[in-house]
């Protein structure tokens, strides 16, 4: 985060364009982990739970500015068992109309004229208990409190309320959308039950006798009743859920608030002599770190095209990062769209689970499950339920973990490393590179919980336990991936069986999932102490906040649960005289004492850390390798299960700067210079990483205002910012090790107005990571080999995936496209002899069959009016005509373009969902591409390839535009290029000698 440039230092200078002859960007390079033959990975306990109290007893003279008492000796009035802390609580606005938190006093705890109590004081706010309430064996969770709505008057129509809701993101207000069951109790004694959606109209209202303070207990039913059981003052009511709502969710974070019409009001939670908050089980394993997924599948509305597969994503899990799925065919082979409505979530028939009603199908997450820094493995947890209703039989769910980032979700499929199938009857078989192994079978259950671990890198074992028994544990046959691929999967031999999954569970996710502003809370310039986060709370969740010399930490009242990241500059090095060095850092010999006095400061709080910071560039700052060292095992040994994230600038990455091995997340910062400085020094920083399971980051710009990042003022345009804010998405789309995008800087609430188009794009980018958005997905490679007519597939990262043969060979022209409509592509020939088109539905069986063209033409296939889905054309080399079909049988569009000898492409260059023609000169290497089927409106030519390649075109890094390519028959490999560019940002190598390229959508 270079605020000054640097004098004397010379920049290494970087191509803006790779050659494509020489060798690509080296890939992870790291030194690898010592070995650990002897000890099998032991699955983490990922789904932890207890019950909750709070007393809210507290010494009076702890209720201080700032904190205010609300997260202050949480361990003394939660009693938490031993080993653990007391959950905390996030201070949030409680309103309809803003996420602003109001001032800290506004919620106190153990105020002097209310000793014991939680204080809502003044206005509208709320707060939000860290872990969500959860199920207990009875199937119900229960919340128990004393409300006193109004202090001292038992008239009034103000009131305190109870709210859960499944996000953890909500504002607390009692009608929001994002509610799910909402109690308001008025100091008069009227009570009113509301669910998200209904507006200021409860679905129930009741009374009780006016009284000062009300004892309130509220049980939700999460099972088919849907009942909620609400006690006051010891008078029951029984209230069924209003009609939309098929069960109640699992899972509900807590919120309780206060709405008071004059200043003069207070509202208060707690009887004062140790009844505050009681919840009759929390999950504590979804929040406590910012590593794991959580998703519990409930709620989610199903009535959708997806039938609720990526629906309400951010909501349902309650975890910091959220995922989302591909429903895939669970069939080996090449791709397949599954049935329709296969796989669904949250179905009325099958409420807050994963279903599988149809057959056999899986779904795939997108997000891969990725090793982490202290153990270098991960950890995935279901429960699956083979067959509803029956413990007999040999049906089955499946668990698989695969090397390919586009599978089939098959478990027995050769991509996959690692593959639990589990039978109704209790009965399994492990796969390993498509190789099943039988293990003893678990005595048959209605349901399997499932536990996998795997150790990857030079470790290569695994654990598996079912139901409690670990059922296997050794070293494993097929080579385990740092990121791995999780599907779950199902198969049925009967009509009218149905397959379950919940409570999907991973340690931790590669990929992009966190995203946030570096320096959101600053003391000094420009922030002055401003805490702009909740101004970037809609699409943010990973903001680091600087404290400089600023003691005070009243900012992680505000934070959600380990979501905030912090700097340790203050504790670990050095203050500067900024009247004799402004920039050099020197180690603080107290750092040691310095870090264990802000635990404990942070105390209850410690549950909103997600991460912490080494000093920032702490080489151009003047820190030898060794002091960084040192400073990383401090802050590692107080910071023990916080992630830790380290920032360098160009330079250190080009000088190839040491790592400690405890740096979880590393990155670098280089601004408004483009992909093209980006790409090749994070290709050299995985070189020298110190362990191979450190992730990644990088820091695209947030504005060109003068003085803030080097390189974007003084010429760069607000478009031109926003344009790199995309092309950092779109290397993160490219790299599963890229984990961390932090924004440098965000300045206040005028930002929108000053750099409204970076805005709109970090908007656009952070709304689609942290609630899970699906984004289109890169393109897929793979081959047609005519010696044997087959179609071989390989996902985006290059690994295998499925073969088929189809077409008769012989010089038929291989093709891929989406022949029905949106979603997978399947396959087709092209006889050229006879100028026809054979296409396939089902990769198996020919769907149609029809001439188009005359002999000698050469076939092509797109989307030419936006219809989604694929029809055919022809190139005339004879006239240098595009001839395009919108029916396979007419033509709809007539295009001259090129000059004879050049070859045709098309593709939707704009991402438009229209595909145009391009042509491409052989002899010259230059790809003219045109933005319109119906006339001509070429583009500047750009020069890509080598003499002897093979034109080609993808959407290389999931932007929804195709880009040009080429197809190396020398090498076997695939080579994708940057929009309007000739820098390289894509290179597979798949197939072999005589392979005929193919390029679509089947990962």
């Amino acid at each position: 985060m270079t605020l000054t440039q640097r004098l004397g230092r010379g920049l290494l200078a970087g191509a803006s364009a790779l050659a494509l002859a020489a060798a690509l960007p080296a890939g992870l390079g790291a030194t690898p982990a010592a070995a650990a033959d002897g000890v099998p990975p032991v699955p983490v306990d990922l789904n932890t739970s207890r019950a909750f109290s709070d007393t809210f007893q507290l010494d009076p003279s702890l209720d201080t500015d700032p904190l205010y008492g609300l997260n202050v000796g949480l361990d003394a009035r939660q009693s938490p068992p031993a080993g653990q802390h007391g959950i905390s609580y996030t201070r949030v606005s409680g309103r309809w109309d803003t996420a602003t938190p109001p001032e800290q006093w506004f919620v106190q705890a153990g105020h002097p004229d209310h000793p014991n109590r939680m204080l809502f004081a003044k206005g509208v706010s709320a707060v939000m208990l860290g872990a969500p309430a959860v199920a207990d064996a009875t199937g119900r969770y229960t919340v128990s409190t004393v409300i006193d709505p109004v202090v001292g008057d038992t008239g009034s129509a103000d009131w305190g309320s109870i709210v859960l809701s499944r996000s953890h993101r909500s504002n607390g207000y009692v009608t929001g959308a994002d509610v799910d069951l909402g109690l308001t109790v008025t100091s008069a004694g009227k009570l009113a039950l509301f669910h998200g959606g209904g507006g200021e109209t409860p679905f129930w209202t009741g009374t009780v006798a006016p009284t000062a303070q009300y004892a309130v207990s509220l049980a939700v039913s999460t099972g088919a009743d849907r009942a909620v059981t609400l006690t006051v003052n010891g008078t029951p009511f029984t209230v069924s859920a209003p009609a939309g709502v098929t069960r109640w969710p699992s899972s509900a974070f807590l919120y309780l608030g206060a709405y008071l019409s004059t200043e003069d009001r207070v509202t208060t939670f707690g009887d004062g002599a140790g009844h505050g908050l009681n919840v009759s089980k929390v999950d504590t394993g979804a929040t406590h770190s910012a590593k794991p997924l959580v998703d519990t599948f409930d709620g989610a509305p199903s009535a959708t095209a997806d039938f609720g597969l990526n629906q309400d994503l951010s909501a349902r899990q309650p975890s910091l990062i959220s995922a989302n799925y591909t429903a895939v065919s669970g069939v080996k082979g090449l791709a397949l769209n599954p049935p329709t409505g296969s796989v669904q979530v949250n179905s009325p028939a099958h409420p807050n689970v994963l279903s599988f009603p149809k057959g056999t199908t899986a779904v795939r997450l997108n997000k891969p499950a990725t090793s982490d820094v202290p153990t270098g493995a991960y950890t995935v947890h279901a429960v699956l339920t083979p067959v509803v209703g029956s413990t007999s039989g040999q049906d089955w769910a499946s668990l698989a973990v695969s090397n390919a980032s586009g599978g089939t979700g098959a478990v027995d499929a050769e991509d996959v490393a690692l593959g639990l199938r589990v039978q109704a009857d209790g009965g399994l078989t492990l796969f390993q590179g498509g190789t099943p192994t039988a293990l003893p079978a678990v005595p048959a259950a209605a349901s399997y919980d499932v536990s996998v671990a795997l150790a990857t890198g030079d470790k290569q074992q695994a654990t598996v336990k079912v139901n409690g028994s670990t059922v296997f544990s050794g070293h494993t046959a097929a080579q385990l991936p740092r990121d791995g691929y999780v599907s779950l999967g199902a198969h049925h031999s009967a009509a009218g069986q149905v397959t379950t999954v919940d409570d999907l569970r991973v340690s931790m996710l590669g990929g992009l999932g966190y995203y946030g502003f570096f320096d959101i809370r600053d003391p000094d310039w420009p922030n002055y102490g401003a805490n702009h986060a909740p101004e970037v709370s809609s699409f943010t969740n990973f903001n680091t906040f600087n404290r400089g010399t600023d003691p005070r930490l009243e900012f992680l009242d505000q934070c959600r649960p380990a979501s905030c990241v912090i700097d340790l500059n203050q504790e670990t090095v050095l203050p500067r005289d900024p009247a004799t060095d402004t920039w050099t850092f020197k180690p603080n010999p107290n750092a040691a004492q310095n870090l264990a006095a802000l635990v404990q400061r942070i105390g209850s709080n410690m549950d909103k850390i997600s991460a912490v910071n080494v000093s920032d560039e702490p080489y151009s700052h003047g820190l030898t390798p060794a002091e960084v060292q040192t400073q990383a095992d401090q802050i590692k040994a107080v910071f023990p299960d916080k992630l830790m994230v380290m920032s360098l600038d160009h330079w250190n990455v080009e000088q190839t700067a040491p790592i400690p091995a405890a740096v979880d997340i590393v990155g670098f910062d280089y601004y408004c210079v483009g992909r093209g400085e980006i790409q090749p020094r994070l290709a050299n920083l995985k070189t020298f990483l110190s362990s191979p399971d450190q992730h990644l980051m990088l820091f695209p710009e947030s504005t060109n205002q003068q003085g803030v990042a080097d390189g974007c003022y003084g010429g760069k345009t607000d478009a031109e910012v926003a344009a790199f804010n995309d092309e950092y998405r779109a290397i993160a789309a490219q790299d599963p090790r890229v984990v961390y995008l932090q924004n440098f800087r965000w300045l206040g609430p005028d930002q929108p107005n000053k750099v409204p188009l970076t805005v709109a794009a970090q908007q656009r980018i952070g709304k689609a990571v942290v609630n899970a958005t699906p984004t289109p997905r890169p393109a897929s490679v793979g081959v047609y080999r005519p010696s044997d007519a087959s179609f071989g597939e390989a996902a985006h990262n290059g690994w295998f995936t499925g073969r088929t043969v189809f077409g008769g060979g012989g010089n038929a022209v291989p093709l891929t496209g989406h022949w029905n409509g949106p979603g997978t592509d399947t396959i087709g020939v092209y006889h050229p002899a006879t100028a026809t088109f054979q296409l396939s539905n089902d990769n198996a069986t020919v769907a149609a069959t029809f001439p188009f063209g005359v002999p000698g033409d050469v076939p092509l296939v797109g989307d030419w009016s936006g219809q989604g889905r694929t029809t055919v054309g022809v190139y005339r080399p004879s006239d240098q005509t595009f001839y395009l079909s919108d029916d396979n049988s007419s033509v709809k569009y007539r295009i001259p373009l090129g000059n004879a000898g050049w070859k045709p492409l098309v593709g939707d260059w704009d991402g438009n969902g229209t595909t145009t023609v391009a042509v491409y000169d052989p002899s010259t290497q230059l790809f003219y591409l045109n933005d319109s089927n119906q006339a001509e409106n070429v583009r500047p030519a750009i020069k890509f390839g080598n003499p002897g390649d093979v034109p080609i075109k993808g959407d290389w890094d999931g932007t929804g535009k195709e880009t040009i390519g080429v197809y190396r028959p020398g090498d076997q490999t695939f080579y994708g290029a940057a929009e309007n560019s000739n820098l390289v940002i894509y290179s597979k190598k798949f197939g072999n000698p005589g392979d005929i390229p193919l390029v679509g959508n089947w990962g």
